[in-house]
């Protein structure tokens, strides 16, 4: 369905932007926000209720948008943002997947035309869909509130720790957020619900939005001892190139020495450093990689850190910002390295396993 044909229908029907965009798949986002495979929103504005329900495809594409309100209509797109409309121009609802972000956001008038209920959902960590409702209003100051009820139900091993509501008021911008943050098996993943009031400025006319964001960097940490570290085997970390359809993955293993071993990859010409605790694999001719070390605790337990880099794709700089900088292998143009800085003492970590994030 195009979003033509969807105009047309009757102002109950959903509102679908299927995206087709030749020469312009990339991998948007990483694989812990692909793998959720989008999310669903409701957001009280033009009148409440607007429902917009976004899917990811493998790569962290935006593979479809629908949007429940005709009057919005889309506006622009590419595979990682789609922005919708109304006529008059006064409410717009904006869908970005880039890197370790999926966001939906919303711009309108005033405060008054983002106060009410709406809520959230997502396959978080890809094993159980989690929701949550939240409420915008506003103080004795007329300035933003925002209240998150924790997400139900938590899929088996997963956890929810509430963020502390926070709020501003800075020459008469205010904004208020509520959040907190998803944990499993080693990974982390935030949910934020951000409301901002703009006062007109230069011309420009006041404004307020809201913001709802899911991220999540391509970080696992896991501790435990050597023996238990090593008692796993094979683990396998994937991602895609910057094609948006080739799959590439890297095996590897703790021994029990606590070094890492490179078991194998696939998808793609790899090359791979070693260090004392670490490892670190770069597809050759890509920003995209994989490194993961130990870090000794000095407790009798390690913690291994598995750090992928893929996504951002179709960015003018190429880089991988959020995920901790852009990293290249010595035949992408403009790596300046062999690998793009890390070099023979792996960013930092090197061969004693110490270094971090």
């Amino acid at each position: 369905m195009t979003i033509g044909h969807a105009r047309r229908l009757a102002a109950v029907s959903a509102l679908a932007a299927l995206l087709a965009l030749p020469g312009m798949a990339f991998a948007a986002t990483n694989p812990q926000i692909a793998s959720t495979g989008g999310m669903t929103a409701t957001l009280p504005i033009l009148g409440g209720g607007v429902s917009v329900t976004v899917a990811l495809d493998p790569a962290g594409n935006i593979s479809g948008v629908t949007v429940s309100d005709p009057s919005l209509a889309q506006s622009a797109s590419s595979s990682g943002f789609v922005k919708f409309a109304t006529a008059d121009g006064k409410t717009k609802v904006v869908v970005k997947a880039m890197g370790s972000r999926l966001a939906i956001s919303a711009r309108v008038t005033t405060l008054a035309d983002l106060v009410g209920t709406g809520t959230w959902s997502a396959n978080v960590f890809g094993n159980g869909v989690s929701s949550a409702q939240y409420t915008i209003g506003a103080d004795a100051s007329g300035n933003p509130t925002v209240a998150l009820t924790d997400p139900t139900p938590l899929a088996s091993g997963v956890t929810w720790t509430a963020g502390t509501p926070q709020a501003w008021d800075r020459e008469g911008s205010a904004s208020a957020v509520a959040g907190g943050t998803f944990t499993y098996n080693g990974f982390t993943k935030t949910l934020w619900i951000a409301v901002q009031v703009e006062p007109g400025t230069d011309g420009e006319p006041p404004s307020a939005s809201l913001k709802i964001t899911l991220s999540g960097r391509d970080v696992q940490a896991l501790t435990g001892t050597l023996a238990q570290l090593a008692a796993a085997g094979t683990r396998t970390w994937s991602g895609y190139l910057c094609d948006g359809t080739t799959k590439v993955s890297v095996s590897y293993h703790v021994n029990a020495d606590g070094t890492i071993a490179l078991d194998g990859t696939t998808g793609g010409t790899a090359v791979q450093r070693s260090g004392e605790r670490g490892l670190l694999v770069v597809f050759k001719g890509t920003n995209v990689g994989f490194s993961a070390f130990l870090k000794d605790n000095h407790d009798g337990t390690y913690t291994l850190v598995a750090r992928g880099r893929s996504g951002y794709c179709g960015r003018r700089d190429g880089h991988h910002a959020a995920d901790g900088g852009g990293w290249q292998d010595g035949n992408q143009p403009g790596a300046q390295t062999s690998f793009g800085g890390w070099g023979g003492s792996f960013g930092g970590w090197g061969g004693s396993g110490r270094g971090g994030d």
